[in-house]
């Protein structure tokens, strides 16, 4: 799945569930410079965790916005995640390349429960181990169901644009991560082990990143639409209501004592992101128990619940660790926020680059 990232105009598309955001983008030198960034309300019940459900209307939305912003670029990469990919870190003797991919090719089944024949899988080695006071290769495998991955290739073919990338989320955001040097002008992130956790709409993601290389990625079945259905469940509010309410919150972090409408709003919408940090600290607490050393000094929040004022409050509060909303990073060039785009930005990086 990897090609060279060359000083070309490059369309890179990340397929929510609520949103759809594009941008069309180049590398030069040593910076990423997006030219085009826009988004779309997908078309509702035509994609969800991770799969495409109907690939003629999202086609025909895509097609028309493309259209519309003057994407002249044919070349086209993907970022995608889903709770149906099954990512496990599995130590490995201390091997190379060729030995990993026959012991995977016959053995995989042994690590993972399942069909593996109906799955896309990949590995990194994102350091060592010891396992059985032995020193081993700690390998990160992710396995992506064929049929997702035939799906979205299919959806580009049907636009006309060429798929060359198609990259897991967790991957392209610490290979981003580590390019960036800098997150919002102050904050070095080469000494840091960071959680940085995408607050989507379906689900939330969580890439534990140390030295710029993924050491854990999961992702839990709770995001902003559990949000709105706990919020529809106490108001009558129309969709542009309901838009309107949640940017109106000045702190979720701080609820009064009288009892208002408002304050209605800030607890079922606390309440809410509490019990996802609750499901959050159970990956927490695996990486941290996986190998003496092992801590996370900062957490970096994006998506669209890290706009609600105040989450990062939640967080810091409840894990006693640093948090902040991601605003801008080094050698990125953006007119639009990152925040809203990170994932389309990360899949711009490959390998060899960072």
């Amino acid at each position: 799945m990897n090609l060279p990232f060359i000083n070309k105009n490059i369309i890179s598309i990340d397929l929510g569930s609520y949103e759809t955001k594009i941008i069309e983008a180049k590398k030069n030198n040593n910076t990423i410079q997006v030219n085009k960034a826009f988004s779309i309300l997908t078309p509702e019940g035509c994609y969800e965790d991770g799969r495409i459900k109907n690939e003629k209307i999202l086609s025909e939305a895509l097609r028309d916005e493309l259209k519309k912003n003057k994407i002249s670029s044919k070349t086209a990469y993907l970022t995608i995640k889903s709770t149906a990919i099954i990512t496990r870190e599995i130590p490995f003797p201390l091997v190379g390349p060729k030995e990993i991919d026959g012991m995977l090719k016959f053995q995989l089944s042994e690590y993972l429960p399942m069909d593996v024949s109906r799955y896309v899988v990949q590995y990194k080695i994102i350091g060592k181990v010891f396992d059985d006071e032995k020193e081993r290769l700690n390998v990160l495998i992710v396995a992506v169901p064929k049929d997702i991955v035939e799906k979205h290739y299919f959806l580009l073919s049907q636009l006309n644009l060429k798929p060359e990338i198609l990259d897991y989320q967790s991957n392209s955001i610490s290979k981003l991560i580590w390019f960036a040097d800098s997150i919002n002008d102050s904050i070095f992130v080469s000494d840091k082990t960071i959680a940085v956790i995408d607050l989507g709409y379906n689900s939330t993601n969580v890439s534990i990143i140390k030295n710029g290389k993924l050491q854990i990625s999961r992702a839990i079945e709770v995001g902003g639409e559990n949000l709105d259905e706990n919020i529809l469940n106490l108001f009558d509010f129309s969709k542009e209501k309901l838009l309107e309410k949640k940017s109106g919150i000045n702190d979720v972090s701080v609820i009064s004592g009288s009892y208002s409408d408002y304050n209605r709003l800030i607890n079922v919408t606390k309440n809410t992101i509490e019990s996802m940090i609750e499901k959050l600290e159970n990956i927490f607490k695996y990486y941290i128990s996986k190998e003496i050393g092992n801590e996370i000094s900062m957490i970096l929040l994006y998506g669209g619940l890290s706009q609600i004022k105040g989450v990062d409050k939640l967080f810091s509060d409840y894990f006693n660790i640093d948090t902040v909303i991601l605003d801008n990073l080094d050698k990125v060039s953006i007119q639009a926020n990152p925040n809203k785009y990170l994932n389309c930005i990360s899949t711009l990086l490959r390998d060899e680059e960072v």
